[in-house]
């Protein structure tokens, strides 16, 4: 299992998260490159070697646009890899902060103990639950994986907010959760009308 680190701020997170991709990108075309619906490849600049850097990656990421979209078999096996892949960095990042929070003390009590925070582990946690739940469901959809899509990155907004400050700073947890973001705007958008209600 890929594993993302999001304690130490540099350039640790985004590299790790490049190999993860990288590896969904192995898992779902054998080796090869996966290219979006709209002619975009993201990966490590190893693979994407002509490719310009990606904005807030610390050079761990390259995206070039102008190839022919892969097949729909592995558009869609690409898109699961990259709803799990935002999932575990997710994931790391709630641990993350829970591990941080736990060590701190304020007017005598544990702030995990503060309402406030046990709300806000408990909606990122309902949300990962959630995204298994949605997942697990048979048939999935393009419509389905962007709802999945949506609610990380709105759990990963709150999840942020337990580290303060400390969540933005460079190759912190925020970079790892804006590129899961950027990944997923790019390769799950939804390229046909439609409605996630038609979905449930």
């Amino acid at each position: 299992m890929d594993t993302i680190t999001t304690t130490s701020p540099d350039t640790a997170a985004p590299r790790d998260f490049a190999a993860a991709l990288d590896a969904c990108h192995d898992r779902a075309a054998l080796g090869g490159l996966v290219v979006s619906r709209g002619g975009w490849a993201v990966a490590s600049p190893a693979r994407v070697p002509a490719g310009a850097g990606v904005p807030g990656a610390s050079g761990a990421l390259a995206a070039e646009r102008g190839g022919t979209p892969s097949d729909d078999r592995r558009q869609e096996a690409f898109a699961d890899e990259l709803i799990g892949l935002h999932r575990r960095t997710l994931r790391g990042v709630l641990d993350g902060a829970v591990a941080r929070l736990d060590g701190r003390v304020s007017e005598g009590s544990n702030l995990l103990n503060r309402q406030l925070v046990r709300g806000a582990v408990a909606d990122v946690a309902l949300a990962l639950s959630e995204a298994d739940d949605l997942r697990a469901l048979p048939g999935s959809t393009p419509w389905r994986r962007w709802r999945i899509h949506r609610h990380l990155v709105d759990a990963g907004r709150t999840v942020l907010k337990l580290y303060g400050a400390g969540g933005f700073v460079a190759g912190g947890p925020g970079t790892v959760l804006y590129l899961a973001e950027v990944l997923g705007n790019t390769y799950l958008r939804p390229e046909r009308p439609g409605s996630e209600a038609a979905d449930d």
